[in-house]
């Protein structure tokens, strides 16, 4: 799942085509961890709730009480992580959120300038060009 985005001091990979791929490929990268963190969570959830169940169950059948501990100490190990993967999601989803909102931000402002551009046959200056220095 690492994926990384080229960046570049460069027109062609700062382009609007290119920034506007950018930006959908974090959105994708975003809600691929909001997924993969759901299901995370879910497993530790089941895992958990075993743990819990176990320790349940040696408990009822007199297992030593430090053994009992030790597995009720798992079951609360795996719902610390199902409570990280839940905030994991939260700024996923943010960062989802996020990266949908640059986007149309993105396309709002540049995106009729990138059609007249594309539409004109006019051979335009290079991004730069009309700063004033």
């Amino acid at each position: 799942m690492t994926q990384t985005l080229p960046v570049g001091a460069d027109g062609a990979t700062n382009g609007y085509i290119a920034l506007v791929a950018k930006f959908t490929a974090l959105q994708k990268a975003a809600n691929g961890l909001l997924d993969e963190a759901e299901l995370l969570a879910q497993r530790m959830r089941r895992n958990a709730d075993a743990a819990t169940t176990l320790a349940d169950l040696s408990a009822a059948a007199h297992v030593d009480p430090a053994h009992v501990a030790a597995i009720a100490d798992v079951g609360n190990a795996f719902g610390q992580v199902v409570g990280g993967c839940k905030r994991l999601m939260s700024a996923a989803d943010t960062m989802h959120t996020a990266a949908s909102h640059l986007k149309q931000e993105h396309q709002a402002e540049y995106g009729p300038i990138h059609a007249a551009v594309t539409a004109s046959r006019a051979r335009q200056a290079k991004p730069g060009f009309y700063q004033q220095t």
